[in-house]
């Protein structure tokens, strides 16, 4: 589901998706900042996305379903028996609107992520020195 034009915040990116799109949408969200908290939000190729010493995860909604883009192929491959019968490609995973979201395996996905990002910004750190 494109919208029209870019959003400028997590808000308005919801203002402007259908309303029966938003409480799966808003239910992953808040998954998402359980477990990372600190995380600035920004909107990224058009979609609300988390940003924890680089880019963490992204969320947006389809027609048919809620995508949660990992940003990273790696992390899925960790969590492949985990996502048999899910659908869910290289780094995204969409969950249809009247599915149950897997909250843990949701939050163990950020916390690699947030691990991942920590990681890379110590070997760049390094680097400076």
């Amino acid at each position: 589901m494109r919208i029209a034009f870019t959003p400028k915040s997590f808000a308005e990116y919801l203002q402007n998706i259908p309303e029966e799109t938003k409480p799966k949408l808003l239910e992953l969200m808040a998954i998402i900042k359980e477990v990372a908290s600190q995380a600035q939000e920004a909107i990224s190729y058009g979609i609300p996305t988390y940003k924890y010493l680089g880019t963490l995860v992204a969320v947006g909604v389809a027609q048919k379903h809620v995508s949660f883009y990992t940003m990273s192929s790696e992390t899925l491959r960790h969590f492949e028996t985990q996502l048999q019968g899910m659908d869910y490609s290289s780094g995204t995973i969409r969950f249809k609107f009247d599915a149950v979201l897997p909250k843990n395996l949701i939050q163990e996905i950020v916390k690699i992520r947030m691990e991942d990002n920590e990681f890379l910004d110590s070997q760049r750190k390094g680097r400076k020195k």
